[in-house]
């Protein structure tokens, strides 16, 4: 829930703190806030956490994982603190002290330390450290502790709490702690290192660094350890086609087991509104639920969240069955436009999507829920960095893409908006073919456009082909140093390729395709371009997916 900006730059010169600026921001302020001070252990804390993850201490690497990175740390500790905040003002007579306060943040910044590899470590990047993380993050906590002389009971507190995060393991929480306030103290660290994850804007888009850490575990694990030490996932689409499933059987109980501590986060931030369940449910509602998707599950879903009641799952589950889609009489196309129209609006009207059930609930505001959502599109880093054309072309795009249904003609002005938004001087839209392992080029633009139409990649080969094996995107400042360009298509329609940009098209968590913008003008595609046209590539595969379901309702 921090803005923040992905932490993988480890040059010498680039500071996390100040990529990170707001979240820890905001993490001081809840300190000060609540204790009238910044702890000095506090501030040396997050100092010394962002070294560690730069590869500055001379004990450890730089972390080389993306998924349990600095970002994830930080939304760990500030979720922590916030937690522990609302707990303060719920129950002022049992406030925890500034000693359990900090070291509850401990916790929160060290708890996925353990992927951190030690100095001289070059095998793979950390990910080999899945199954025994936590037992490594537990040492290097007590080791930083034992240095910083933090209180002694801090030296003992703080990894105990951070072995209530092995989900594999199971610890008693009451061999652990002391007397309630330890207690308390302790059932935020696993609460908070769950709805953390789930609150994240880019929580779906990062299951594939996730998985990414999860193969190199694979590659070093023999197949029996393995069967120990939960699922096998065979792609990141497995992951998040189990989002759900593990929110239900993993996650809600284990938020009722340590007694729901996230309804503190309610507390924190006041007026009957909870910032972190609001972006849970958007994640959920744009991303993974369809018209398909069962309403008794849902509202499974929206009781793990705290949201609602069984009294109000029951009544709104007996509106939901008097329901029905009023027959019409009239001209045969008519008719079929007015039910497509009527399909569409009962679907809205019914809440078979999270969000609408949300609304319907009245568990959450409107503006809450489009926040969240537009949180996950144009995250306020993005918005903040975006200019004045970029904004108009942005503005262009988005008008033209709600009149997408008038033929795929308009997609290609589209593309050349692109074009003009990213100053490059050529894209494409590249769709997987059924039963294929070929890319069509189904929508060029550019010096040879028409030669390209229809043309066919290989998907083992290339940037684009790297790009959909692997669900995420690629930035090539210079294609003759990149080993997974391939200059095949260059030399058949004898082109140059210098520089070139590639996100996936993702539909229901199904990457459908790639979108590529290739030859920056005046210089090398940068980080703001690929956030761009990464935020692009979901606008596109939006309308793409209205279009597809208004087709599907009108023909049915």
């Amino acid at each position: 829930m921090a803005t923040r900006k992905k932490s993988s730059d480890k040059t010498a010169g680039h500071s996390l703190l100040a990529d990170h600026e707001a979240g820890i921001n905001a993490l001081r302020s809840v300190a000060k806030e609540e204790y009238g001070r910044i702890a000095p252990r506090l501030r040396k804390l997050i100092q010394e956490v962002a070294d560690l993850y730069q590869g500055r201490w001379p004990s450890h690497e730089a972390c080389e994982v993306s998924y349990h990175d600095f970002g994830h740390a930080l939304d760990a500790a500030l979720t922590v603190a916030r937690m522990a905040a609302g707990w303060n003002r719920a129950h002022p007579e049992q406030k925890l002290s500034e000693d359990l306060f900090c070291a509850a943040v401990a916790a929160g910044f060290f708890h996925d330390s353990g992927y951190i590899k030690d100095k001289g470590d070059h095998d793979g990047h950390g990910g080999k450290f899945t199954v025994t993380h936590v037992q490594r993050g537990m040492k290097l906590a007590a080791a930083y502790l034992r240095r910083a002389r933090w209180p002694k009971r801090a030296q003992e507190l703080v990894p105990a709490m951070i072995s209530l995060t092995d989900y594999r393991q199971e610890p008693e929480l009451a061999d652990l702690v002391h007397d309630q306030a330890e207690t308390i103290t302790a059932r935020i660290i696993p609460t908070a290192d769950l709805v953390a994850q789930f609150a994240d804007n880019r929580y779906l888009l990062k299951l594939d660094d996730l998985f990414s850490e999860f193969q190199e575990m694979y590659e070093r694990t023999d197949q029996a350890r393995l069967a120990d030490n939960g699922p096998v996932f065979r792609s990141a689409l497995q992951i998040r086609e189990g989002v759900i499933d593990f929110y239900e059987k993993f996650v809600a109980p284990r938020l009722v087991k340590y007694g729901h501590m996230d309804q503190y986060l309610g507390v924190y931030f006041g007026e009957n509104r909870n910032p972190y369940h609001e972006n849970i449910a958007a994640n959920l509602s744009s991303h993974l639920l369809g018209v398909q998707t069962q309403w008794r599950r849902l509202g499974d879903v929206l009781k793990g969240l705290g949201l609602i009641s069984d009294r109000q799952l029951a009544g709104a589950l007996s509106r939901q069955g008097k329901k029905k889609n009023p027959a019409e009489n009239g001209d045969a196309e008519i008719r079929a436009i007015k039910n497509a129209l009527l399909k569409w609006m009962t679907f809205q009207a019914t809440g078979d999507n999270l969000g609408d059930i949300l609304l319907e609930m009245q568990a959450v505001r409107p503006d809450a829920l489009a926040q969240g959502l537009l949180q996950q599109a144009l995250p306020d880093e993005l918005l903040a960095a975006l200019n004045a054309d970029e904004l108009r072309n942005l503005l262009r795009i988005a008008v033209l893409l709600q009149h997408l249904c008038k033929g795929p003609w308009l997609l290609g002005l589209i593309m050349e908006n692109i074009n003009r938004l990213l100053d490059c001087e050529a894209s494409s839209i590249l769709l997987a073919q059924a039963d294929s392992n070929e890319m069509l080029i189904a929508l060029p633009t550019g010096p040879r456009q028409k030669s390209l139409l229809g043309q066919t990649v290989a998907v083992d080969k290339g940037l684009a082909g790297w790009v959909f094996r692997n669900r995420k995107p690629a930035l090539a400042t210079n294609v003759l140093t990149d080993s997974r360009f391939d200059q095949a298509i260059d030399h058949q329609f004898n082109f140059t390729t210098r520089s070139l940009l590639a996100v996936p098209l993702f539909v229901n968590g199904h990457c459908i395709g790639v979108i590529e913008a290739i030859n920056k003008s005046a210089d090398t595609f940068s980080e703001h371009d690929l956030q761009l046209l990464t935020m692009l590539a979901n606008l596109v595969s939006t309308a793409m997916t209205a279009i597809t379901c208004q087709q599907h309702q009108t023909c049915s």
